[in-house]
């Protein structure tokens, strides 16, 4: 009897860490990322009463008698199902629809997280909501074009040092549009040659943000079966004379261009402003080969030309592959940084330190680095958090077979006692 009491004050205590696990469950129902926890059971030491023994000698064999002395728990397992997003429409809250983890920096630790409630504090960095961790992930190399290269070293997102873009000069000019094939030829023996002329023009920057105006000017200056002949006049003041650059475009049969300044080809054209005011001069290459002599308007237009004046970073926007968007206020888009996932081969195996944080151990393996999309990590639904994955409606069936479960045991300790009363009456 004494030992019956003793098995099932494990029975006890077991069911009521049972009972702390579901309430924890219960508590963290509305805990962004959070991953609900169970408990597994199993018995524990037999004491062998008597051993089996095999068939022998014409009688049967017999098993093994023994009596159990209770239980103990197994595991408390960390579930790591995904859970249902929320829509927020806050830009820096981020779910992640897979098995990935954000990676995140508190103080010199290494932890990751599945809760991205995340926001730029004052200095630019991208920080979890609460505790502070700095999220890791890759910046942008303003040096290199703005690349993101996601084979450096993980880093602690930080944007406040990229939040104004200097200006980049003017380096490619292209044109298109159409010019009348009904244009006369110009006649250069008459007074206000060329006559019939079409003109244009377009800014660009030089490299300190400076804008220039380049002029250009067609006219048609001969004709010949299957093909003609406009000569064309680059000018940085809008006043056309010798010193500008000048050049032929000739136009097959079709009114396409098939050479450009009697070259053989149409490459584009090197046109250099020199410049008196401390910033480099600006060359540009500038493609004629888009321009059609066709019937029609002559309507001939710059159709892209690259720089652009500084600009302050007015806000952001985050992609599904983490890429952190900056929209400057001379409309220029520029990727700034680039969020990293974590994936582990036994992500249950994560050791949990609170705050909706985990830590790396031996059985969860060692975090596998990557972007967002890649493999199983997942891609990210931005102006979203991923809910709880506790259903209630479980908890509570567990809550009540947990319950029965200890009021169960706690009838055999009141048994108990009842039979060691009998006994010590029978002396009466």
């Amino acid at each position: 009897m004494m030992r019956s009491m003793y098995s099932v004050i494990s029975g006890l205590r077991n069911h009521q860490t049972k009972m702390d696990v579901i309430g924890n469950n219960i508590a963290n129902v509305n805990t962004y990322g959070f991953k609900k926890a169970r408990v597994i059971f199993k018995d524990t030491l037999y004491q062998t009463m008597s051993t089996g023994s095999a068939p022998q000698n014409g009688r049967g064999g017999t098993n093994q008698m023994a009596v159990g002395l209770g239980m103990m728990l197994g595991s408390i397992d960390t579930i790591c199902t995904p859970a249902p997003s929320q829509t927020t429409g806050k830009n820096t809250d981020l779910c992640i629809n897979g098995n990935g983890y954000f990676v995140v920096q508190l103080g010199d630790e290494i932890l990751y997280t599945r809760s991205g409630a995340f926001d730029f504090d004052v200095q630019g960095q991208l920080c979890a909501g609460g505790n502070g961790a700095l999220v890791m992930g890759w910046l942008a190399d303003p040096a290199n074009n703005w690349a993101i290269d996601t084979n450096a070293a993980l880093t602690a997102i930080n944007i406040g040092s990229l939040s104004v873009l200097a200006p980049r000069a003017s380096t490619i000019m292209e044109l298109a549009g159409n010019l009348d094939s009904e244009t006369p030829i110009s006649d250069p023996a008459a007074p206000n040659y060329p006559q019939y002329s079409v003109v244009t023009s377009r800014e660009v920057i030089d490299s300190r943000g400076n804008t220039h105006t380049v002029y250009f000017r067609f006219f048609k200056t001969a004709e010949a079966a299957g093909s003609t002949t406009w000569t064309y006049q680059i000018s940085s003041d809008m006043v056309f004379d010798d010193t500008d650059t000048t050049g032929t475009l000739e136009f097959d049969s079709t009114g396409r261009v098939v050479d450009v300044d009697e070259t053989g080809s149409t490459d584009p054209v090197t046109f250099t402003i020199t410049l008196n005011n401390g910033a480099a001069n600006i060359s540009l290459q500038i493609d004629l080969s888009a321009i059609t002599e066709h019937r029609g308007e002559s309507d001939v237009s710059v159709r892209h030309v690259d720089g652009y004046p500084a600009g302050e970073l007015t806000s952001i926007s985050i992609g599904s592959d983490g890429v952190i968007t900056g929209i400057f206020s001379n409309e220029q888009r520029v990727n700034l940084a680039q969020i990293a996932l974590a994936t582990f081969q036994n992500p249950a195996g994560l050791i949990n330190v609170g705050q909706s944080l985990y830590r790396e151990s031996s059985n969860s393996g060692y975090a596998n680095v990557g972007i967002p999309g890649s493999g199983d990590a997942g891609a990210l639904i931005p102006g979203s958090l991923e809910m709880s994955n506790v259903d209630l409606s479980e908890e509570f069936v567990e809550m009540i077979t947990t319950q029965r479960g200890f009021q169960a045991n706690s009838r055999v300790i009141t048994a108990s006692d009842e039979m060691l009363q009998e006994l010590v009456n029978l002396k009466r």
